[in-house]
């Protein structure tokens, strides 16, 4: 008898974890973030992405392809959106702001452009090795040049990805580090 009851309390538990199992995992699909993906474009292939948190910044280094002096770009993410902040740059060439707009700071022997504020869609990036580009987030610099094949596309954008997909996509990225 009292074995009965052990099997019956068992059975109904288990039966009354499943649906909150099940639940959990629903509710996690529905749950969105906002996520900074770069992505290859041909390939549809993610290079790399992080959760992101209202106020992010990032930065993109590359070489001017005329100067060959570095130059550097830099975004907020704000309202799930990407807005270019700034630029800092090393000369005057081709391609280089020469007007003075927004907050044009001269110092250091360097030109800055602050206060922007210029909302974009994406950011479309065609990688050489030549300018070198490099993708910038806290303390970690990417080398998308030694990462992407020479002249890929490359997209820079925020997206709402649910929770549970994160999760997979973590957990395949995972694996493949494991290889």
């Amino acid at each position: 008898m009292l074995m009965s009851g052990y099997h019956f309390m068992y059975r109904f538990y288990r039966w009354l974890i499943v649906p909150f199992i099940i639940l959990g995992l629903v509710s996690l699909s529905f749950l969105q973030e906002s996520v900074l993906v770069v992505k290859e474009a041909k390939a549809n292939k993610i290079i790399w992405q992080e959760k992101v948190e209202e106020g992010a910044n990032f930065a993109i280094e590359y070489l001017h392809s005329v100067e060959r002096t570095p130059v550097w770009e830099y975004f907020k993410v704000k309202n799930g959106e990407i807005f270019l902040t700034g630029t800092l740059y090393e000369s005057y060439g081709a391609g280089l702001p020469f007007l003075k707009k927004n907050n044009y700071i001269v110092a250091n022997d360097k030109f800055e452009i602050k206060d922007i504020n210029r909302k974009l869609d994406n950011i479309p990036l065609r990688i050489s090795d030549y300018a070198q580009h490099k993708f910038i987030y806290g303390d970690e610099e990417y080398k998308l040049y030694d990462i992407t094949q020479p002249q890929s596309l490359v997209v820079i954008s925020v997206e709402r990805r649910s929770r549970i997909r994160l999760l997979v996509e973590e957990g395949k990225r995972w694996l493949r580090l494991k290889r």
